[in-house]
């Protein structure tokens, strides 16, 4: 995998209204491994605001580690028939959530990492949603990113 990297993160949120919340961010990124971790690191910026949240994914067996700085703050952590609570820190508010894993599939390639998660999203201890979210990153010189 090159230094350079695309970054695709696709959500899906299915509340208990039955109603879909779908969203997909695509980033220009830095990758690298260190003793067997990967690494990704890109930028985002949320709709509203004008500060970019520093992102940063670590990805090592089976478990997915979501990092954001800036005017989000939150460290999350995705492990397989696990469930994990982290602070969530906005501009409006803090919130208590719980990721309650119930499937995940990490795949790689020379040129690619995939991961694949379904989850029970908990906020301050009430179930939001079930969740799906898919993290891509795709060698930036590998031909392989479309957009759809």
């Amino acid at each position: 995998m090159t230094r350079d990297v695309l970054v695709s993160v696709k959500g899906l949120h299915v509340m208990e209204e039955e109603a879909e919340d779908e969203v997909e961010m695509i980033s220009a990124g830095k990758y690298y491994c260190r003793a067997g971790k990967h690494y990704i690191l890109y930028d985002e910026l949320v709709e509203g605001t004008k500060e970019l949240i520093k992102n940063c994914i670590k990805i090592q067996d089976g478990r997915m580690e979501l990092q954001k700085k800036g005017p989000l703050r939150t460290e999350m952590v995705f492990e397989k028939d696990k469930k994990n609570t982290s602070w969530y820190f906005t501009p409006y508010g803090n919130m208590m959530a719980g990721i309650d894993v119930k499937e995940m599939k990490v795949s790689e390639s020379s040129d690619m990492i995939e991961v694949n998660v379904d989850y029970s999203l908990e906020m301050n201890y009430e179930h939001i949603a079930d969740c799906s979210i898919t993290v891509k990153v795709i060698a930036k010189e590998s031909g392989l990113f479309r957009l759809k």
